[in-house]
């Protein structure tokens, strides 16, 4: 019996409703394409843009705002050598030299960046040498406000609560995506484009700062269609807020200097430092950058704090505690140069407006998965290695490497969305519809995988995935927790494709997205048990110095013998 489905047709199709997303769609439609878009959740009210987890959002630009002697090639410089060798220089230079442009086009869309004076308000972000994160309030939220409201207007084809659950390829490149809708029910979209902005994959972990609809299904789908990825073991984790409410711990806030406590009260930063160095010391460092690097001594805070975790030290909520009450605020608010003192007066009502009053109470911190720094692979102009797919957004890899600059991810959202939808309606303008041969045959053995009427919880199997994550690959990883992971991936997989309970159309989906979850493992564990060094975000603890010659990144590819190869960005 053949199957019944839906099948549309469009120019460009755009998967996601984020930043690059709504970049992407307006400048497809703007060259004349017919897009489409595609989300598994609802339009303008779904992904990690939309998600707030932190009282601004910051958004580099070197425009002299914040240091007269700013530049394009000052802020490279900057990309560059928190990338240590593993962006590459192109794409780093494009968005470089486009940053300023894209504040420009938010700003004419009605996104409002704070100002101090006759000024936008800056402060000096992670890893910067000089202060150019213009600042939003609200994290993204009013990113999204404007440009779907733009997309909107424009009446742009919106298919909300559809899930794309693999591409089509035929011929050697991208013809669209198969999907299922809520019913359930197959659908074919053929593209002549198609651009993912799916976001990343930190639902991976037991603590996120992310959405739980962002399961790493662009870097899944793309890997199977054949697409090359890299830079997959660099993710940026950090200090975060888990109790009473999930917060981006700001790392100018380190300049407090606050006090680190277990469930039994007791100081226990210490316990885990190096006899040589000083809690003073490890907090001073931290204060450059919120996400974990192991390219300093600030990467003890985020050891410390997983280090205590693992051996049963946090509360109840699975946390430790934080708090200023050794802090004077009076000193350390004085000198205006510092962030803390521009920033304190958002963050303090931030704070305030959840319940928390920093001056007096203490918070539950954890080391919480962020954004991944690697993805697709794109050239600038957001293609991937196969050709129709364009990738742009925290789901495309290139302009960052093993850390990156806060601040950037929103930029690059912008830069390489509106790269990806020109290159893509371009593309459309000059190609027509293949037809395809057997078109629902390896899409029906893909879905025949999620169909268990087991017992097992879908949860269960989720969670049991997240609490490995955490202890093996969030913050610290060895060749025997990457192994032990790698076996709880197999195990679950069995479990999920034989013995898991799926009920129907929801519970489909949900095992689709874990199913995507343990691809994304996969991948990250071979990327960093090849990477047998420390570099950026990426720390191994038994091999935790830098080696050069570990200065190539590792491009994953499901065509090789040893799924990866290497090579050099930079020379590519």
């Amino acid at each position: 019996m053949k199957d019944q489905f839906q099948e549309i047709r469009t120019d460009v199709l755009v998967v996601g409703s984020g930043a690059a997303a709504l970049r992407a769609i307006l400048d497809a439609d703007s060259a004349g394409a017919e897009v489409l878009v595609v989300i598994k959740g609802e339009f303008r009210k779904s992904g990690a843009t939309y998600h707030s987890v932190a009282e601004v959002g910051a958004f580099n630009v070197p425009d002299n705002a914040g240091d007269v002697d700013d530049s394009p090639d000052a802020f490279l410089d900057d990309i560059l050598t928190a990338a240590q060798g593993m962006a590459d220089p192109r794409l780093s230079r494009v968005l470089a030299d486009e940053a300023e442009e894209a504040l420009r086009y938010l700003a004419d869309h009605g996104v409002h960046f704070e100002r101090q004076d006759d000024r936008y308000l800056v402060f000096q972000a992670c890893f910067s040498s000089r202060p150019r994160s213009h600042v939003i309030k609200d994290h993204f939220k009013p990113i999204v406000k404007a440009l779907g409201g733009e997309a909107s207007r424009r009446g742009i084809k919106v298919l909300d609560n559809l899930m794309i659950t693999n591409l089509i390829v035929g011929d050697g490149q991208c013809l669209g995506a198969y999907a299922i809708d809520a019913a359930g029910m197959p659908v074919v979209i053929r593209a002549k484009s198609t651009i993912l902005t799916t976001g990343g994959a930190s639902q991976l972990f037991a603590t996120n700062l992310y959405p739980s609809d962002i399961t790493g299904d662009g870097y899944a789908m793309a890997h199977r269609a054949g697409a090359h990825l890299a830079n997959m073991e660099f993710m940026q984790a950090g200090i975060s807020i888990v109790s009473p409410f999930i917060n981006l711990f700001g790392n100018y806030l380190w300049n407090a200097h606050p006090n680190l406590t277990d469930r039994e009260a007791k100081p226990f930063v210490r316990d885990y430092l190096p006899r040589d160095l000083t809690i003073d010391a490890v907090i001073d460092e931290k204060q450059r950058h919120f996400p974990f690097s192991s390219s300093d001594i600030s990467k003890y805070i985020e050891i410390s704090v997983q280090k205590a975790i693992n051996e049963g030290r946090a509360a109840n909520e699975g946390g430790v505690f934080l708090d200023f009450l050794d802090t004077d605020f009076g000193k350390v608010l004085a000198d205006p140069s510092q962030s803390i003192a521009r920033m304190w007066p958002m963050t303090y009502d931030w704070y305030k407006e959840k319940g928390v009053d920093l001056y007096r109470d203490k918070v539950q911190i954890a080391c919480s998965a962020h954004a991944i720094n690697g993805g697709i692979l794109i050239d600038e102009n957001a293609q991937s290695s196969l050709p129709g797919l364009f990738a742009a957004g925290e789901v495309a890899a290139g302009p960052h490497g093993a850390d990156r600059l806060g601040g950037n991810m929103a930029v690059t959202c912008q830069v390489f969305g509106g790269r990806a939808g020109r290159a893509a309606a371009d593309r459309a303008a000059r190609t027509g519809h293949a037809e395809i041969a057997g078109l629902l045959e390896a899409e029906r053995a893909f879905r025949d995988t999620f169909c268990g009427k087991g017992t097992t919880s879908l949860s269960a199997i989720r969670e049991e995935l997240q609490r490995a994550a955490n202890r093996h690959l969030l913050i610290i990883r060895t060749a025997e927790g990457l192994e032990t992971l790698s076996g709880t991936c197999d195990a679950l997989r069995g479990e999920l494709q034989s013995n898991a309970a799926i009920e129907g159309p929801a519970d489909r989906r949900a095992a689709i997205e874990i199913g995507n979850l343990l691809d994304v493992c996969d991948m990250m564990i071979l990327a960093a048990s090849a990477r047998k060094e420390s570099r950026g975000s990426h720390y191994r603890e038994d091999f935790p110095l830098r080696s050069e010659a570990e200065k190539t990144s590792i491009i994953l590819d499901g065509a090789s013998r040893e799924g990866y190869f290497r090579i050099s960005l930079a020379e590519r």
